[in-house]
């Protein structure tokens, strides 16, 4: 027996060339379990997919709502990034779909993109993207508050979609009536005719972008009280006796005529002589200015219509009042009623006088 018997387990290290063989073994071993490791953990780290599609609508003018598909293939993302014109805006975890973008301009054209991430790698931005413009709202609840003869005002209330805009712009159909500050939420059109209706709309300003046309309204100028050609019923209540006409009780009718109408403020009438009234009375039409106060017009003129001892004209004053009776129909009076007096002067003439006297008639319209 040798004296290396009892080492008959161990082998020799190979020689040298043999050795650079082992040793480059052992490291194609140590590669290949390496990318044995990276092939099982590899799909943990591919990268997300974007979603197949975006959806983006305005639900006011300042905001957009984005939403899409959950993500397929490829690394399952934790997050989603929004993307608005190429910048991203926000950023919602995997478990939402949706995202809503404020602060944005009435009228103003975006583009969105969705990115989706997945532990700090990022997809792509997604091939098909949403354009979507927001919406311009209209003023809402536009509706007359007054009218006059001459004038409509109109009320609005801003859009609760809408911030509030540069101006507004009041319009008659085709044409522009006025503008007023984004702030205003009234205008008074005047300078229209009485008993004219016309229909009106509003609209909103944003810089260069303007919403539609409100609601329209129609409103219309209260028709004139009384105008043109009317006949009235006269009705003497007093006189001054002594043979003066007309005498207590006389009734007759007439034609008075109010040119072109009366206004809220002003009436211009032209009364005729009272032909049934013709004893002691002369001349010609006279034109008498009544000035408007609520339902009611008075006025008063000097006029030639009585005479003295039949043949010296007397200088009358005549005072007139007019009110309306019962109700108004759109600013016109459907009936009226009032009194007119007739006051003649102390007149001397050769061989006489007459004294001051006065009559009193109660005087009605009625359609």
């Amino acid at each position: 027996m040798s004296e290396d018997s009892g080492d008959a387990g161990l082998q020799a290290p190979p020689p040298k060339r043999g050795r650079r063989r082992w040793i480059l073994a052992i490291a194609t071993v140590a590669i290949a379990g390496l990318a044995a490791g990276l092939l099982v953990w590899a799909p943990w780290h591919h990268p997300p997919v974007a979603p197949a599609a975006v959806f983006a609508t305005s639900r006011t003018a300042t905001s957009v709502l984005v939403s899409w598909p959950k993500s397929k293939g490829g690394g399952v993302p934790d997050h989603y990034l929004v993307l608005r014109d190429g910048r991203q805006v926000g950023s919602v975890p995997a478990s939402r779909t949706s995202f809503t973008d404020t602060g944005l301009a009435p009228g103003s054209r975006h583009r969105y993109a969705i990115r989706a991430e997945a532990g700090g790698e990022r997809s792509a931005a997604s091939v098909k993207t949403a354009v979507v413009t927001t919406i311009t709202p209209s003023p809402v609840g536009l509706a007359v508050a007054a009218a006059t003869w001459t004038t409509v005002k109109l009320r609005w209330s801003p859009s609760p979609l809408g911030p509030v805009p540069d101006e507004y712009k009041i319009s008659n159909g085709d044409s522009s009536v006025g503008i007023v500050s984004g702030t205003a939420d009234s205008y008074e059109v005047t300078g229209l005719a009485p008993g004219g209706i016309n229909q009106y709309q509003v609209t909103a300003v944003w810089g260069s972008a303007v919403s539609g046309p409100s609601a329209p309204v129609r409103a219309g100028t209260l028709s004139p009280p009384v105008s043109g050609d009317v006949t009235v019923k006269v009705d003497t209540v007093s006189a001054p006796g002594g043979g003066a006409t007309p005498t207590v009780g006389q009734k007759w009718s007439e034609s008075w005529q109010f040119t072109p109408h009366c206004s809220a403020t002003r009436c211009v009438l032209t009364l005729a002589i009272p032909v049934r009234a013709s004893g002691g009375h002369t001349g010609a039409p006279y034109t008498i200015t009544l000035r408007g106060s609520g339902r009611r017009y008075t006025g008063s003129v000097r006029a030639q219509i009585s005479t003295c001892a039949s043949s010296v004209k007397q200088a009358n004053t005549v005072t007139l009042r007019i009110a309306a009776k019962g109700a108004v129909t759109d600013g016109w009076w459907p009936a009226w009623t009032g009194t007119m007096q007739f006051n003649a002067p102390y007149t001397a003439f050769a061989g006489g006088y007459c004294p001051a006297s006065s009559w009193s008639f109660a005087v009605t319209y009625s359609s």
